[in-house]
């Protein structure tokens, strides 16, 4: 928000992130237990850094009573941090959504939260965290600048008095169907196949997954009985499939962040996720040490790392590519209906120019930044080279009708920048209808430097 100074001239906000390390270092100061819920690692990690520094200047020895808690640690390591806070050993932590669920960390007062988790059953269920055992608490919510934030900021009724989520849960992505379809043989041997098979349960795909499965070596038929059309699990020997699902990531490909100087394994992170923390040149966080990558092992994924005291932090910069794979209308066509022969049907139109269809995503890193801590300030950018990482998707889009393209260029606009701006707002405001956040979609934002033809649309992508 505009913050007017004593002569009139408009004050820039502090970095949020700012914000949310000294309200963190003052709850910790005032020996009040707290979570600082950050939506990000990097950002859990540069919160927690932010307070260190702060408690340090003030000569507090309470720098050493706070952590960050995330997905990537170790099982051992995330336990240790959950059992020091439930003994009292810390005061605080800044973690991810990975705390919010499921881990006694015993009696909180305070719960900071930067920027909206996504739902608001989210924000409710990581403020619940303090003030239990009918004691008082605080919950500060620090908001981005983004469009959503300000939009609570400025009407707070929309997010007190909004309704809790219903939960809804794709059981057909092949992803979670693969691992789902092999936990079930285990237990029950399955049939896709007769009459009366488990297709009724698992969907229409599952006789895909089935065939995945088998490729892999996971799932076979009796090899004594070529009658019989059910299908075991036969991967793992007697070790049930359910201790390999990993509920923190669906990720199973991973990179290894390795000490250069003692040899010990850092972390772990998931290959979709890798390029965006580790690159060469990138400065790694972890439990607010920063360590710098010195050497990427591309074929063994190995990201070699040495301590080092920096004064800034890095930043990926990335282009997506969004390759549409076919094209299907989303709806059916739908005719208008005399009024009054059912509800609202005068309003709706014939047909639908919306698409849904498969998609492929490609990530394609071309450098990062270098960010002073202290200012927030980009002082440098470095070029890279890195590959590609690419995944199937789902996407929906809808063409730019010709009117909306003539209006826009009556008033003399950029339309390329229309689109941009529009497909934005619409990612902002996916939150309100969908039990999503931000970060688990994407809208196509053409490169500026794209010389090849694209279709004028607004598509958004899962």
């Amino acid at each position: 928000d505009e913050r007017l100074a004593e002569n009139g001239s408009v004050r820039s906000r502090l970095s949020p992130i700012m914000e949310m390390g000294m309200l963190f270092a003052e709850c910790v100061q005032h020996n009040l237990k707290c979570i600082a819920f950050c939506k990000t690692r990097k950002l859990s990690e540069l919160v927690l850094t932010y307070a260190r520094n702060i408690l340090d200047q003030m000569d507090s020895d309470r720098g050493k009573a706070i952590a960050a808690y995330r997905a990537g640690y170790s099982a051992e390591h995330r336990r240790a941090i959950e059992g020091s806070l439930f003994n009292g050993n810390l005061i605080g932590v800044a973690a991810t959504n990975a705390l919010e669920l499921g881990i006694d960390v015993g009696a909180l007062d305070v719960t900071l939260h930067l920027g909206f988790p996504g739902t608001v059953s989210s924000l409710w269920q990581q403020a619940g965290r303090a003030g239990r055992r009918e004691q008082k608490a605080l919950s500060i919510y620090v908001a981005f600048d983004g469009a959503l934030d300000q939009y609570f900021m400025k009407n707070p009724e929309k997010l007190f008095e909004a309704p809790i989520e219903h939960a809804s849960v794709d059981y057909q992505n092949p992803m979670l169907l693969e691992q789902q379809v092999a936990c079930a043989c285990y237990e029950h041997p399955l049939l896709v196949e007769g009459e009366v098979t488990d297709v009724d349960y698992f969907g229409s795909t599952v006789c895909q997954a089935v065939l995945e499965l088998q490729k892999r070596g996971l799932l076979g038929r009796s090899p004594d009985c070529p009658g019989d059309l059910r299908w075991f699990y036969i991967g793992g020997g007697r070790k049930p499939p359910a201790g390999l699902v990993n509920l923190r990531a669906i990720d199973e490909t991973v990179w290894t962040v390795l000490n250069d100087v003692t040899g010990e394994v850092v972390e772990e992170i998931e290959e979709s996720k890798a390029f965006f923390q580790i690159y060469e040149g990138a400065v790694y966080m972890q439990q607010g040490k920063k360590f710098l990558v010195t050497a990427m092992d591309m074929s063994r994924r190995i990201a070699r790392v040495r301590r080092a005291d920096l004064k800034y932090y890095t930043s990926i910069r990335r282009h997506t590519d969004i390759s549409v794979t076919g094209g299907h209308s989303a709806y059916p066509d739908r005719a208008i209906l005399p009024a009054g022969d059912g509800a609202g049907s005068a309003i709706v139109p014939y047909g639908s120019s919306a698409q849904l269809d498969h998609a492929r995503h490609a990530n394609r890193f071309v450098g990062f930044m270098k960010v002073w801590h202290a200012t927030g300030q980009v002082f440098d950018s470095v070029d890279l080279s890195l590959p590609n990482v690419e995944y199937d998707t789902i996407c929906t889009w809808v063409r730019i009708p010709d009117k909306a393209r003539a209006l826009v260029e009556q008033e003399k606009r950029e339309v390329r920048a229309g689109i941009h701006a529009a497909a934005h707002a619409l990612l902002n405001v996916l939150p309100l209808y969908l039990m999503c956040n931000a970060q688990d979609a994407g809208v196509e934002c053409v490169n500026e430097s794209e010389t090849r033809w694209r279709p004028e649309r607004l598509l958004i992508y899962d």
